[in-house]
């Protein structure tokens, strides 16, 4: 039932009226009229009782009239179930309290406390809406949809890449004298990253001290050093050592802050790096860095345009500049009521359309639908569903098929394959028992019985006896013969149930009834 929300001017009304009015209980009797009421009463407002059970406002000067102090009931009006309480609200003569015009000390007292009932009424109506997935909001709905195992989806922060550079060149740092171990390999590597020029490589070839050639016995590519196959090289087993230049390396630590531009401070917007990055030349003779960012704080306002981030706050050293070249995007609020309420009846359709309970639901809605039958895996292969449907039209349990079933599952529809079921039952029947009164009744029993058989079920011998037997006047049962036509084939039995498989539908065609009777 609907939830119905007072408003100030109701709870203030109502409870003046109460100082005005009284109440007065009574038990009826059926043998009493008139009910006498406590001093002089001026008016009487209401009288309300339980009639048949249910609780009524009984109507003056047809249920009952008002005298002076009393009520009496009316003759051929309604009245309350004897034993029962009624309540009778009146006016009377003297109140205690009088004055309640706007101002009066008992008015201002009534309605202070008449607008803490009103926000406890506004208390109690979101909470009755709270628990409904069209009308709660907030934390209410997430309440709700957690049911479903569905979470709000929480604010994304915006993300994207940053530019972190230098125009020049770095600061450059001499190494002498590398020792490497030379084991047979054509390449080696030199422990820093960004090698400049190799000035000097000197080791042990055939025995003599060598110092080696570059492009002649050896070449540069990076940080690397690759033996050439028609130079000199180092003997196997010895160490040869490298003399070179190479550029301090430049590192960009994880959670560095870059930030936007703007003289106001609450407008900057900060990022930080998600990963370690070092500068590397570029084709463009500077050296950059590509580096991961994301922003501070969650939602849209960290989305921002190519070259809108241009601040370093805390310089790094070997860092002539910070830019994003391209947009920062991806910053989301979090997902709203109405897509979070939509994701979830998405989510209960879904998980509806997936259960072959759902399916039979659907079908059997259907108008004229009488049984329903479901089968999965069809000859052992999954994604197809066989239903047999009796009853309803053809096009509109398609229709239904259609809306209802999961993605990527066949369903195949047919109806069932009719068993025309003859029951022949002689009875036992007690003396001067109408023959045909007992006819009438067992043939009802029984073509109930198979008419209620829905799609597979079998045809219970046991139960179309006691059926028979159920029908007063019937003492015992001589024989009873139940007849399955399947197409052209018969099957007759006087003790088995009649098996029928699951694409079969009983349809009751004759049932024939004999007598004796008892001598």
């Amino acid at each position: 039932m609907p939830i119905e929300k007072k408003t100030f001017q109701q709870i203030v009304g109502e409870m003046l009226k109460m100082l005005s009015e009284a109440t007065e209980e009574f038990v009826y009797s059926k043998n009493v009229v008139r009910y006498s009421l406590p001093g002089k009463v001026l008016d009487v407002t209401s009288v309300e009782g339980t009639v048949n059970g249910v609780t009524r406002t009984f109507v003056r000067d047809v249920d009952y009239k008002f005298y002076e102090n009393y009520i009496e009931w009316v003759y051929g009006g309604i009245r309350p179930d004897d034993g029962t309480k009624f309540i009778v609200t009146y006016k009377p003569e003297r109140v205690e309290i009088t004055d309640t015009s706007p101002g009066s000390v008992v008015r201002t007292l009534l309605e202070a406390v008449g607008r803490e009932i009103e926000y406890l009424n506004l208390l109690i109506e979101q909470a009755y809406y709270s628990g409904f997935i069209d009308t709660a909001s907030g934390e209410s709905l997430d309440l709700v949809v957690a049911i479903l195992g569905i979470r709000r989806k929480p604010p994304q922060p915006a993300s994207g890449y940053v530019t972190f550079g230098r125009r020049s060149e770095p600061e450059t740092i001499q190494v002498n004298g590398e020792i490497i171990f030379y084991d047979g390999s054509v390449e080696y590597v030199l422990k820093n990253r960004f090698v400049k020029e190799v000035s000097k490589v000197k080791g042990i070839s055939n025995g003599v001290a060598t110092e080696f050639r570059s492009e002649a016995d050896y070449i540069i590519s990076g940080n690397r050093i690759r033996w050439l196959p028609t130079g000199r090289r180092p003997d196997q087993g010895t160490t040869f050592t490298v003399d070179y230049t190479a550029y301090r390396e430049i590192s960009i630590p994880k959670g560095t802050r870059v930030s936007t531009y703007s003289p106001k401070p609450e407008e900057i917007i900060t990022y930080i790096t998600v990963e370690d990055s070092i500068l590397k030349p570029t084709s463009e003779e500077s050296w950059e860095a590509d580096v991961p960012i994301v922003c501070t704080v969650p939602g849209p306002r960290g989305n921002v345009l190519a070259g809108s981030i241009t601040v370093l706050p805390q310089p790094l050293v070997g860092i002539e500049y910070v830019i994003n070249k391209v947009d920062i995007t991806g910053g989301v609020d979090a997902e709203s009521d109405r897509e979070l309420r939509d994701r979830a009846k998405r989510a209960l359709e879904i998980a509806g359309k997936a259960t072959l309970p759902s399916l039979e639901t659907t079908i059997k809605s259907v108008e004229g639908v009488s049984s329903v039958l479901v089968k999965e895996a069809v000859d052992n292969v999954p994604g197809i569903i066989k239903v047999i449907v009796d009853g309803g039209n053809a096009e509109k349990i398609v229709e239904a098929i259609e809306k209802t079933r999961a993605a990527g599952i066949k369903v195949e529809f047919s109806r069932p394959k009719p068993v025309y079921v003859d029951v022949d039952i002689t009875l036992v029947l007690e003396k001067k028992v109408p023959e045909a009164e007992v006819s009438r009744k067992v043939e009802e029993n029984v073509r109930s019985y198979l008419s209620s058989l829905k799609i597979g079920e079998d045809v219970l011998f046991y139960k179309v006896a006691a059926l028979a037997l159920a029908v007063e006047g019937v003492k015992d049962i001589a024989e009873i013969v139940i007849g399955a036509q399947r197409d052209e084939a018969v099957v007759r039995s006087e003790k088995e149930n009649i098996v029928v498989s699951d694409e079969e539908k009983v349809l009751a065609r004759n049932v024939r009834i004999s007598y004796r009777r008892v001598e």
